[in-house]
């Protein structure tokens, strides 16, 4: 049946790749429980295969900082009016809004505006800066769906409807048992785990930082392996255009089994091995990690792979940054320990420093599992079933929508 002659439907949407995932495993566990309501919305590749309609695809959100978004402002706005427009035909339900406040809390207010129940899933970082979104979040939204634990006291205290929901990551990397022999990378090997983000802009960014910190390793550790996995909407094209502009490196692809007997894709070039996905597995497998801040810091730590984290960021959001922010770590691993349990190195700081943190952490074997007992810890801190205690919570507010026969889905909607 076409989108546009559904009776239930439910409007989702996710910003970037990380969101994309959160996305579609919250539409699967709606389906079990709502299987006759049509999810849509903007997707990616991941909910696209949850058979969630795509009207706006997350490439059409994935910016960061503070100049990205002022360049593509006029972009946004316009995608905003195409979606109200969805929106004021399909007369969704519901919405569910995952990450992304930039542009979820105007989108979110629309929506509150038009009579429609909105969820936030993933709380706004709002203990950290921009705590004047607490009202948004009060006034507009009828939940929040939480994913760490000690945001819980910071927004009922101020009044938000909030619910910690269980940790994604932790279903995620459950999931994740793997051996290095198992994808063939040799045991004598220290291999490093590179991740520089899942946005165009902060591989731009990032990816530089990793180039310089794996030349110096490799002065000191010759046989160091650093493998990058490569988020599945980051197309191989763009890596090598950064590649060529910051380095003058030329990405070449490299025959399966040359390095690492992987069944995928792979690429080198400034002694980095690139591979499609696998983020996880990679992770898994490391002795090792350099991440970017972000989601990746905390899947890194509760896979138990000790990291270091870098961060680059254009000028003028780092400024602004130091001037609003409110917590003292960048990275979600540090925020959780409540101490500065990894090193972090943002936007002023030297390869070398880099380089020797990881070379510390390679060579010095009590650090190295000490770091790893503290990460068993935080993991023992979060709950799981975190689609599924979301979607029960969502459910409860519209018992109405339950239903036991399910309906076939049609293609997908233009995007």
């Amino acid at each position: 049946m076409p989108l546009s002659k559904r009776k239930d439907t439910y409007f989702i949407a996710a910003g970037e790749h990380s969101g994309d995932l959160l996305g579609a495993e919250l539409a699967l566990a709606l389906r079990e429980r709502m299987p006759k309501v049509m999810p849509f919305g903007i997707v990616g590749e991941a909910m696209t295969r949850a058979r969630v309609e795509a009207v706006a695809h997350t490439s059409a959100l994935s910016v960061m900082g503070i100049s990205e978004v002022l360049k593509k402002l006029a972009g946004l706005r316009m995608l905003e009016a195409r979606l109200l427009a969805w929106v004021d035909q399909l007369q969704p339900r519901f919405a569910v809004l995952i990450d992304n406040p930039g542009f979820n809390m105007r989108l979110g207010e629309q929506l509150h505006l038009r009579g429609v129940p909105v969820y936030q899933y993933v709380a706004p970082k709002v203990w950290a800066w921009g705590e004047g979104r607490v009202e948004q979040l009060r006034t507009n939204f009828d939940m929040v769906l939480g994913i760490l634990p000690f945001e819980e006291e910071f927004f009922k205290a101020r009044g938000v409807n909030y619910s910690y929901v269980g940790s994604p990551l932790k279903d995620r990397i459950d999931k994740v048992i793997i051996k290095r022999a198992s994808i063939g990378l040799p045991g004598h090997r220290p291999v490093i785990a590179c991740l520089p983000g899942s946005r165009v802009s902060e591989i731009a960014l990032n990816l530089p930082t990793l180039v310089g910190v794996q030349k110096l390793v490799a002065q000191a550790l010759p046989e160091s392996l650093f493998v990058v996995p490569v988020s599945p909407n980051i197309d191989m094209e763009t890596i090598a255009q950064v590649l060529r502009s910051t380095s003058g490196h030329i990405l070449t692809p490299r025959p399966l089994g040359t390095v690492f007997d992987l069944k995928v894709d792979a690429w080198e070039a400034a002694g980095l091995h690139f591979v499609r996905g696998m983020s996880l597995e990679i992770m898994a497998i490391a002795d090792v990690a350099v991440v970017a801040s972000g989601t990746a810091t905390l899947e890194c730590a509760l896979i138990g792979t000790p990291l270091v984290v870098v961060y680059t960021t254009t000028e003028l959001t780092y400024q602004i940054a130091k001037r609003v922010v409110k917590v003292p770590y960048a990275s979600l691993v540090n925020l959780m320990a409540g101490t500065p349990l990894v090193r972090e190195f943002l936007q002023e700081f030297s390869y070398l420093d880099v380089a020797n943190e990881v070379l510390s952490l390679l060579q010095d074997h009590a650090r190295n599992q000490a770091m790893r007992l503290r990460f068993e810890e935080m993991r023992e801190q979060l709950k799981g079933m975190a689609a599924a205690t979301a979607a029960e919570l969502i459910v409860a507010a519209h018992p109405a929508l339950k239903g036991a026969a399910s309906v076939p889905v049609s293609g997908a909607g233009g995007a």
